[in-house]
């Protein structure tokens, strides 16, 4: 995993070095081919190569004659054309190489650049994925790779043959005829200095554009997650509205970012022209009332020729200056993410631990947790996990249920005080092995798209099918699995969304089942299914004698029956013990049990 998009470019070094140095044949080959048509219509002119006053036309046309077979113009242009055709062919073939050394170079980092941005996304802790946002982490993943990708093609073909031939097209005009040479220089300044005004004013606008992307992906998103609930409430015209003001917003920054680059092409263009025009005034003189017309017209030709590659070469190096500027805003982007240190890490020196059923599994020692490190949201929680037991955990919304599972999974970390497993704090501890231990059911049900099989694998990659049909009937699933034509090899669509609330809820924790972990996490996670199918799926998970249980949930009948019971209450424990104590001791506790069971 690269730790900025610098260290992707340096593994790709060779293909970004040798694509440039390839360009540069080619941009050779480009600068000669209009000496050699000038050579050859000097040679028309004074038969032989010593008469051409022009040094460099005269050393051209002595290389050109000593290919032909005769002194004539048609041999003279035979053999021209005949080098450039050489010349072209090669050229050719040393493009496709640098092309396909370009798009290899920037294909490569783009997937360095994705692979990476998905593996940080794995590492981060929850609370620093929230701080970034899932629809920024799209943008970066799609969009603002695709610009890096974009910017570094552009400049590996560009950024030498570029600024070459333009050297190297100034350079002849001045050797050509240097009133010429002095005419197209002019031109330079005049077209970065466009460039340069143009860009300064757009690249603020791209930072704004990849922000709005964010935003229309986060809108879009939520729309996709919550289309029942606006349908539910009639409220799509409203979201439509919402969705339509945000994109009508990324329209007016587009064109207006678009136009400003619009500008300059024409910019480039009028400039071109201008010059041209200057230089038929300072030329007509020598072009119409002297006696070698004809060798200013070849030297018109040839620098008209230059005149339009500094012209083309210009607009390349618009075009490849705003790829890079997207692609450095991009880059910046990225790495913002990519630099990111996460807070949730492995000890340097890991270690591990066993216990004993009945001994001591998971302690809280006076912890406290806070999301923004101002307010705390879990104050001052003291308990314990004894290995084997149920423990079971209730409260209502929002007491922080979800957030003990969190700080024991070490998908958070405690803001004050410590947590041990095993006897050894948890920070300590090696965290692949720590969730090696788990079995986690969310709340909110996750499959992946694939087969029951495939998000089965997930779990445990070597189980066999028979292991896979006994965790679904631990979990009560393999009644209706049982029933589709292809079994466990049935199709999972994305989200699981072919399957009812309650069959997903079974899948998952036939899942955690099957890896038959050392503690098993249920997470509220059988909010879905009616009293019956839940007693059975808790009586056969009492039957794991070796394993933890620890069953969050908002309903008494789920956790009654658990070895020992924590009550929670704003992030409090406001009860602690078993199901008969609590009803005499913890009135919250009682209050809900009455609510729930006693008074239906």
């Amino acid at each position: 995993m690269i730790r900025k998009v610098s260290d992707s470019i340096k593994h790709n070094i060779l293909s970004i070095a040798l694509g440039p140095l390839l360009k540069i044949i080619e941009a050779i080959f480009d600068l000669l081919i209009p000496l050699i048509m000038k050579a050859v219509l000097d040679l028309s002119q004074f038969n032989t190569p010593n008469n051409i006053p022009n040094v460099v036309s005269k050393n051209i046309a002595t290389f050109i004659r000593a290919f032909n077979f005769g002194d004539s113009f048609l041999a003279d242009a035979l053999t021209g054309g005949g080098i450039i055709l050489v010349m072209g062919v090669v050229g050719y073939a040393i493009t496709m190489v640098a092309q396909y050394l370009a798009a290899r170079s920037s294909v490569n980092v783009g997937t360095e650049i994705r692979n990476s941005l998905y593996t940080k996304m794995l590492t981060l802790s929850k609370k620093e994925r929230n701080s970034i946002g899932n629809s920024k982490i799209l943008t970066l993943i799609n969009s603002d790779t695709y610009q890096v990708q974009q910017g570094l093609l552009l400049f590996v073909r560009l950024i030498v043959r570029a600024p070459f031939i333009l050297t190297g097209s100034l350079i002849i005009s001045f050797i050509l005829d240097w009133r010429i040479g002095f005419a197209f220089l002019a031109i330079v300044p005049l077209i970065i200095l466009v460039n340069v005004l143009a860009l300064r004013k757009s690249s603020k606008g791209y930072i704004e554009i990849q922000k709005d992307l964010d935003s229309l992906s986060n809108s879009a998103s939520e729309t996709i997650e919550g289309a029942r609930v606006i349908r539910a409430s009639n409220n799509q015209e409203f979201e439509n509205n919402k969705f339509s003001s945000k994109t009508t917003d990324y329209q007016d920054k587009s064109i207006a970012v678009n136009k400003i680059n619009a500008l300059i092409n024409p910019l480039t263009f009028a400039i071109t022209s201008i010059v041209l025009i200057v230089i038929v005034f300072l030329l007509k003189e020598s072009l119409f009332n002297s006696g070698d017309n004809l060798l200013m017209a070849s030297t018109i030709i040839a620098e008209m020729s230059y005149l339009a590659q500094i012209f083309f070469v210009t607009i390349q190096i618009t075009q490849a200056v705003i790829d890079i500027v997207k692609g450095t805003v991009s880059a910046k982007r990225i790495n913002e993410v990519l630099m990111i240190t996460p807070q949730i890490t492995n000890s340097d020196s890991p270690k591990t631990g066993e216990t004993n059923i009945g001994e001591e599994l998971i302690k809280f020692d006076h912890v406290s947790f806070s999301f923004d490190e101002k307010k705390m949201f879990l104050n001052d929680l003291n308990f314990q996990i004894r290995k084997g037991e149920t423990f079971g955990i209730i409260g209502g919304t929002g007491s922080g249920k979800s957030t003990i599972i969190n700080l024991i999974e070490r998908f958070y970390d405690v803001s004050d005080g410590a947590i041990f497993y095993k006897g050894i704090p948890l920070k300590e501890y090696d965290l692949k092995s720590l969730r090696n231990d788990i079995g986690l059911v969310n709340q909110k049900s996750s499959l992946f798209k694939g087969t029951i099989k495939s998000n089965y694998l997930m779990a445990k990659p070597d189980a066999s099918d028979e292991e896979i049909i006994k965790s679904l009937k631990e979990a009560e699933a393999y009644e209706f699995v049982n029933k589709y034509e292809d079994k466990i090899n049935h199709e999972v669509n994305e989200g699981g969304t072919n399957f009812s609330g309650g069959q997903k809820q079974r899948l998952c924790i036939g899942r955690a089942l099957l890896k038959h972990p050392e503690i098993l996490i249920l997470d509220d996670s059988t909010s879905a299914l009616d009293l019956l199918t839940d007693k059975k799926i808790r009586e056969t998970v009492k039957g794991f004698k070796d394993m933890t249980k620890v069953i969050v949930s908002q309903r008494v009948a789920t956790i009654q029956n658990a070895d020992y019971i924590l009550v929670l209450e704003g992030g409090q424990v406001v009860g602690q013990g078993k199901h008969k104590d609590l009803m005499k001791d913890c009135p919250i506790y009682r209050e809900t049990y009455e609510t729930q069971i006693k008074k239906k």
